[in-house]
């Protein structure tokens, strides 16, 4: 038995170890047709989808319920990425995650609020511990919501390894999700490695769809070391999402060169992105080119490459007959079959000017009032980068490259006014706003940490945020509202933090970024008094304050 078999072998049945002992029968978290949105091992603008994106009809406020018994083990509340999100440990070792939440339901709302009232703070995130809240098979655990970081009304659903919170593809567990559409191939790459590996020559090969499941080319002419890339989606039944693949193979001369398959991740891989999908042409055309090779020193977890990275040399002189394997979890398959031939290629590669940075150097500009500094490891591979100043404005580029670490730019500031000085922060420029970035002030400098590629400067906040009564009047009586809500709006360095109270103490006000809207919902405290102060103070990221105060009349039932 040859090298091939071996380990392909040794992954089958290893793979059958690993997820053989977690297919149990299951509750569906929604009883809902399932479509979806979003798949398993997804390339997202910024990372890897950990879990499954599931439609909730356009609506909120659908039933989730638990997959399986367990204990919860974790709640968190944010304004950005899993927003509300609840996670639920299984006997069988896993971890089952619900996210973009529109709230919990009655038992873990009741246990989450207490802490929020503690620690006076929507945002929050908490432990239980082992069987504090415990949870019954298709028990239900929440609403599905539209937070966080979400782009429209769905149910995010992982599930995980416990004790290595690593995610598993939930199509694993016989989910009801129908599919019997095969994967849309619509180009193919060919990326030519040079010497330096910096920006490899890309083509576009057209191809030319053969029957339901085939694709072909025209016969391609070139030589040298290449790997290849595909532009393609997938869909499921109920879905018009262009959603990721399952698996891909790359076969030459009958020989397997390379294999992805998306049964597992690990988190912290999400920032490897771009050594999958070609950073260039995402970030100019917003194009995903998922390339089926890979560096010697980022294999990820789902790569299962067996010859040489998936990166192959033609030889002049030779053939070559390319099979590409495009598959998705439900065995629906799409094959793109080529012929290569090795001729002479005379390839014009791209010439950049700037600073050649190899990732295990560090590598410092310094100017007289503007230092970029490059830590070891900031890029994935060797770069060439140009830094130009324009008066306030410093552009580092070109944005051709993924930054793998932050790297730290550092403004001079001459401002003895003390206000003046706290009011200003570092941003990057677009093309017709900054955007706001993190910017600690060390005496006479302004610090920020960045992760990608641009135009920088550095710009003044003086203007506070505004509140705006949305649903009520001052002095109105709302004794049969069950929510008061006001909008807040920061345009420029954005909301940092805010905080209510009525009649002196603190009360909880939700917050929905996307909206701009708080919310407190009346039934959280009982007050005596019919007359109620309103008082709510907001601060942007600079420290400018608004207070807005008001009163309103509501006579409490006890009930509330």
């Amino acid at each position: 038995m040859n090298r091939f078999k071996i380990s392909y072998l040794y992954f089958f049945i290893n793979s059958l170890l690993i997820f053989g002992q977690y297919k149990k029968d299951l509750i569906a978290p929604l009883d809902i047709p399932f479509s979806l949105s979003g798949t398993f091992g997804e390339p997202r603008a910024t990372h890897f989808h950990l879990g499954l994106d599931i439609r909730t009809q356009g609506k909120e406020g659908l039933e989730v319920k638990s997959i399986s018994s367990g204990s919860v083990s974790r709640i968190r509340i944010s304004l950005s990425g899993y927003g509300k999100a609840i996670y639920i440990d299984h006997p069988d070792q896993t971890t089952s995650v619900y996210a973009h939440l529109q709230k919990f339901a009655p038992k873990i709302e009741s246990y989450i609020k207490k802490f929020q009232y503690i620690n006076e703070s929507y945002t929050i995130q908490k432990f239980p511990k082992k069987d504090e809240l415990l949870i019954e098979k298709g028990e239900l655990i929440g609403f599905s919501g539209n937070t966080g970081g979400s782009s429209g009304p769905h149910l995010h659903f992982e599930i995980r390894e416990r004790k290595s919170q690593k995610p598993i593809n939930p199509l694993l567990y016989d989910l009801p999700v129908h599919d019997e559409q095969r994967p849309q191939l619509q180009k193919l790459f060919i990326f030519f490695h040079n010497k330096n590996h910096i920006l490899p020559h890309i083509e576009a090969i057209s191809l030319n769809k053969t029957n339901d499941s085939i694709y072909e080319t025209a016969r391609i002419e070139t030589s040298g070391k290449i790997g290849l890339g595909i532009q393609m989606f997938d869909r499921q039944d109920l879905s018009y999402s262009r959603n990721g693949v399952y698996s891909t193979k790359v076969i030459v001369n009958g020989k397997l060169i390379s294999h992805y398959e998306f049964d597992q991740l690990m988190i912290d891989e999400s920032k490897k992105l771009y050594n999958v999908i070609d950073y260039k042409n995402y970030v100019q055309t917003r194009l995903k080119i998922f390339k089926l090779f890979y560096a010697e020193d980022i294999k990820l977890n789902f790569m299962n490459s067996l010859v040489e990275h998936g990166i192959f040399e033609i030889e002049f002189g030779k053939s070559y007959h390319i099979l590409i394997e495009v598959e998705d979890f439900s065995g629906n398959k799409s094959i793109i079959e080529t012929y290569i031939e090795g001729t002479k290629n005379t390839l014009k590669q791209a010439k950049l000017r700037g600073k050649l940075i190899k990732a295990d150097e560090d590598y410092l500009y310094s100017s007289k009032n503007k230092e970029v500094y490059f830590p070891k490891n900031t890029f994935f591979d060797t770069v060439k980068i140009e830094i130009i100043e324009n008066g306030d404005d410093i552009e580092i580029g070109p944005n051709l490259f993924p930054i793998a670490n932050p790297y730290e730019i550092k403004f001079s500031l001459n401002e003895k006014d003390s206000l003046k000085r706290i009011q200003t922060f570092v941003a990057k420029k677009l093309k017709k706003s900054h955007k706001y970035l993190h910017t600690e002030l060390n005496k006479n400098s302004l610090i920020a940490k960045v992760n990608e590629l641009g135009t920088y400067t550095y710009v003044r906040d003086s203007l506070a945020p505004t509140i705006i009564p949305n649903n009520f009047k001052p002095k109105q009586w709302l004794s049969k509202f069950k929510f008061l809500s006001l909008k807040i709006n920061d345009d420029f360095s954005g909301i940092k933090k805010y905080s209510g109270s009525i009649n002196g103490e603190w009360v909880l006000f939700e917050y929905e970024p996307k909206k701009k809207m708080l919310t407190y919902d009346f039934s959280d405290k009982y007050f005596e008094n019919v007359k109620h102060k309103l008082k709510l103070e907001v601060e942007d990221n600079v420290g400018n304050k608004k207070i807005y105060q008001t009163t309103f009349f509501r006579k409490y039932d006890l009930k509330d």
